[in-house]
């Protein structure tokens, strides 16, 4: 009899507890689902031509790849060809635009882009150089790369001889403003040459102001005894377009008007005392660095005064730069500088090679 009554009473206890978990058990569920669903919702998707669907985030988008963070793989590098579309719903930092950018939509290989101005419009995803998250942009404002090369030349005995070429180079980037100085000293010292020194200072400032153009400012200061100059001064404006600027190569090329001005350390030397003239400028710099690790380059400038065609000058430098162990490279570089109204008692062409080592990083 007991034991029928208790049968019964636990019979009951137990449909009571599963009439009310089930909905319970079946709404946490459905919660999850939804959680999930979401969570997949918000985040960014990467779909591949191969029909991969990778969730997760964008770090980077640069010229030939898209850096993106895998939720299950972490950051991995896919080819631009390899994506049919991109999906994010953080603001872009586009070159050109101070201001965030949401992509609205990426069909047949277009982005389709909103700015805080309202009006849209649309980029071709392969020409698309740089592109970011705007926090990433915002939060880490300031890049500061650089490389510092020496060479020298020492002998002691039947021939006495001291030279010494440094080199130092800092590209600085804030946002849409790259700030590139250089830097250069040189000394030649032996029973033929008596202390010749060469000071050199550069400064351009650029400012990026769309997708591939550059607005640029830039400024020299060269002291080089073996031409005779105590001072050679060049400021200048110009206009630039920026073909590539990635971490692997770069091109660009740029023109403008120049005022320069050349001071002599021995005027008798000179037609003038001294010379100021008004140039055009053109100059290009170009870099690429193999998947090995060497780094090629070479860079141009050339001035042609406004006032008299025969006077002209230019230099360029062409080198390999090989790294040797982290951030310790070996350089091998030639210079070449030409002027064609040079001091009375200079040559129009120098030429050097250097081979030297260094640290960049």
């Amino acid at each position: 009899m007991h034991s029928d009554v208790s049968r019964t009473l636990v019979s009951r206890t137990f449909r009571f507890f599963s009439s009310v978990l089930r909905p319970l058990s079946t709404a946490l569920l459905t919660v999850a689902l939804l959680t999930t669903a979401a969570s997949e919702v918000s985040a960014g998707v990467l779909s591949l031509a191969n029909g991969d669907r990778i969730y997760g985030e964008l770090v980077v988008v640069e010229r030939d790849h898209v850096v993106w963070k895998s939720e299950t793989f972490g950051d991995i590098t896919v080819e631009k060809g390899k994506i049919l579309s991109l999906e994010t719903d953080k603001d872009l930092k586009i070159a050109g635009r101070d201001e965030p950018c949401a992509l609205a939509g990426h069909r047949r290989e277009q982005w389709e882009l909103y700015c805080d101005e309202g009006d849209g419009w649309v980029m071709d995803f392969p020409a698309i150089d740089h592109a970011e998250p705007y926090v990433n942009f915002v939060g880490d404002p300031i890049v500061f790369r650089g490389n510092v090369a020496a060479s020298g030349v020492f002998e002691n005995g039947n021939r006495e001889r001291e030279d010494w070429d440094i080199n130092a180079n800092f590209d600085v980037r804030n946002g849409d403003f790259h700030h590139l100085v250089g830097t250069q000293y040189q000394n030649q010292n032996s029973a033929d040459v008596d202390n010749l020194e060469k000071y050199r200072f550069n400064y351009d400032l650029r400012w990026i102001f769309s997708e591939k153009w550059f607005a640029a400012g830039n400024s020299a200061f060269l002291h080089e005894e073996a031409r005779n100059l105590d001072l050679s001064t060049t400021v200048g404006l110009g206009l630039g377009y920026l073909f590539f600027d990635t971490d692997k190569s770069a091109f660009s090329i740029q023109g403008g008007m120049s005022s320069v001005k050349d001071e002599f350390i021995d005027p008798s030397l000179s037609e003038t005392s001294d010379k100021r003239y008004a140039a055009g400028r053109t100059a290009w710099d170009f870099r690429y660095k193999f998947e090995l690790g060497p780094e090629v380059y070479y860079n141009q400038e050339l001035l042609q005064s406004l006032d008299r065609s025969a006077d002209y000058q230019s230099n360029a430098e062409i080198g390999v730069r090989t790294p040797l162990v982290k951030g310790i490279l070996m350089e091998v570089k030639y210079a070449w500088q030409y002027d064609n109204t040079p001091s009375l008692d200079s040559a129009k062409e120098d030429t050097k090679m250097t081979v030297g080592v260094g640290y960049s990083w």
